[in-house]
């Protein structure tokens, strides 16, 4: 409309309108139409702008009067608490300037973001700026710091197969079958062959924040080959180690030896108790009562029944392990002490297919093939049945398992809710922290069995006594009641609180990748978790102490 314009003054909008038209005749719409074709309409109009405007010129004869704000982009920085990452919050602008790609750096270096700034992001809010609608926000990562990468620990490397991966691999038969019983040759190395590698730990690389800041990596643990019995180091690289002899090569983590081998049929009373210093392989079975004691590894291609097996390193069974049991005691509520007549002891690993009413003891882990039943294993390295990881296919069917790191199995317990205990040590355990922790749960048991029996003393008088001859024998028995069932409440208090200052430790996950059947009992330093009903696949998670259940399918 003619006579009618609109002024940008700072941010200030103003209408203004030429004194020869009659203030008096404009009209709400004419101005908003004329506003609507004007080159400031994308500016902020104030509430009642233009009604208010009339009146104030009417009023104050002004020919000029304020109607709004013309803004530019607004830009909020955040951020993150550990300066890793950084997000801008842009408002578009009222009839004001866009953000350009300069003024956004500027921003950035003025609150100190230096590094990992994102072009595509200052583009994405440039554009914004610039074609979207008045006021309309968008939030965009400007700047992403990186995380320091920690380094790999020292690894070793098999470079010789040992007696385990010979029994694991049978010589193939005719077609697709295998021979279990034809093992191939024993492997027997030369003097001066490679057996171990160490691949030494790398230092990882750093990482910084947005604002520049170095993160130093955590280097990788460094760890030494270790000379073993019978090998040495290459001349030629000391990351190698080397067999000093022929023999049999026996791997354990980060050394190796190369014992003599004894190999024999079968080891029973015909035999007699076989103690030798180096590794022993027996195609055959181990009878009932006797004993295999070895320096090295054991490898048996048969059955082991109600026999004692000791080995310094690994131990392996390819038909299974039976034995007998004979139980003291079995209780839900306390640990069966039970005596196997098969003792099977690894300072290595075990490896064996199945096993059943046998101890098995190992300190590296124990793999089983398809299951365990009724056995007691204590080991400090990891479980597998059946499989390693989520794969694990196996059972594990009654018994004790001692450990103090993963469990991986098909199936937990049994559908006839089958006792089965998995005791998770805790070898992170401050004594004085047990120490307390036992002293306040013996006195607990105290307390309740104390509230126990005059429970049954004050039923027992009701029954009996009445009258007034009843009131005074209670007025003496609850109060004494009442304040063993106050400390029963304190001591609980307290075992809350002490619960809160265990020490930490790595988290230990035990899966049952099929079925986690009723009557699996899982215990820790701190407490207990007994499954009640059977669930499908399943996970439990022991982490700062206490156990959390994951229902997986």
């Amino acid at each position: 409309m003619q006579g009618i314009d609109f002024v940008q003054t700072d941010q200030t909008l103003f209408l203004k309108v030429d004194p020869s038209l009659a203030i008096a005749e404009l009209d709400v719409n004419a101005l908003a139409q004329a506003f609507a074709e004007s080159d400031m309409r994308q500016c902020l109009l104030d509430d009642n702008a233009f009604d208010t405007a009339l009146k104030a010129m009417v009023k104050k004869g002004s020919a000029m009067v304020r109607i709004g704000q013309c803004l530019p982009a607004q830009f909020e920085l955040i951020i993150s608490d550990d300066d890793m990452q950084v997000s801008a919050r842009v408002h578009a602008p009222y009839g004001g300037n866009p953000l350009t790609l300069n003024k956004i750096l500027k921003l950035l270096r003025e609150a100190g973001i230096t590094m990992g700034i994102r072009r595509q992001g200052m583009e994405k809010l440039v554009l914004h700026t610039q074609t979207a609608d008045p006021g309309s926000e968008i939030e965009v990562v400007l700047a992403r710091g990186r995380a320091a990468i920690d380094g790999d620990d020292t690894r070793f490397e098999a470079l010789a197969q040992d007696a385990r991966d010979r029994v694991l691999r049978p010589q193939q038969a005719d077609g697709d079958r295998v021979d279990m019983r034809n093992l191939g040759e024993i492997i027997s190395i030369e003097a001066g062959t490679p057996i171990l590698k160490r691949i030494p730990p790398t230092p990882g690389s750093a990482g910084f924040t947005v604002k520049g800041q170095t993160l130093a990596p955590v280097p990788g643990l460094n760890r030494e080959l270790k000379v073993g019995q019978g090998t040495e180091l290459s001349p030629d690289d000391n990351n190698i180690l080397l067999a000093a002899r022929q023999g049999l090569p026996r791997i354990m983590d980060n050394t190796a030896h190369v014992d003599d081998v004894l190999t024999m049929r079968k080891v029973d009373a015909t035999t007699g108790h076989v103690n030798y210093e180096g590794s022993i392989v027996i195609s055959g079975n181990v009878g009932p009562g006797m004993r295999v004691i070895a320096g090295g590894d054991i490898t048996v291609n048969g059955y082991v029944d109600s026999a004692f097996l000791q080995a310094e390193g690994n131990i392996t069974i390819t038909k299974g392990v039976i034995g007998q049991q004979a139980e003291v005691n079995e209780s839900d509520e306390s640990d069966a002490q039970i005596e196997h007549s098969t003792q099977i002891i690894a300072a290595g690993s075990i490896w064996v297919s199945y096993s059943q009413y046998a101890t098995l003891r190992a300190a590296k882990g124990l793999i089983v093939d398809k299951q365990l039943t009724h056995c007691h294993v204590i080991t400090s390295g990891t479980l597998c049945l059946g499989g390693e990881g989520k794969e694990a296919k196996g059972k594990l069917i009654g018994g004790t398992v001692d450990t103090n790191t993963h469990v991986y199995a098909g199936q937990l317990g049994a559908p006839a809710g089958t006792r089965t205990r998995i005791n998770i040590q805790d070898p992170a355990a401050s004594p004085a922290y047990l120490q307390a922790k036992d002293a306040l749960t013996t006195e607990l048991k105290t307390e309740i069995a104390t509230v126990n029996k005059l429970t049954k003393v004050r039923h027992k008088a009701k029954r009996q006594m009445s009258g007034p001859t009843l009131e005074r024998f209670l007025s003496t028995l609850d109060p004494k009641l009442e304040n063993h069932r106050r400390n029963i409440t304190v001591l609980k208090i307290r075992a809350h609180e002490l619960q809160k200052e265990a020490p930490e430790r790595q988290m230990i996950v035990v899966h049952a990748n099929r079925v986690l059947h009723s009557g699996v009992v899982f215990h820790s330093t701190y407490e207990s978790k007994r499954i009640e009903e059977n669930r499908g696949p399943s996970t439990l998670i022991l982490k700062h102490g206490s156990f959390s259940y994951q229902y997986v399918g």
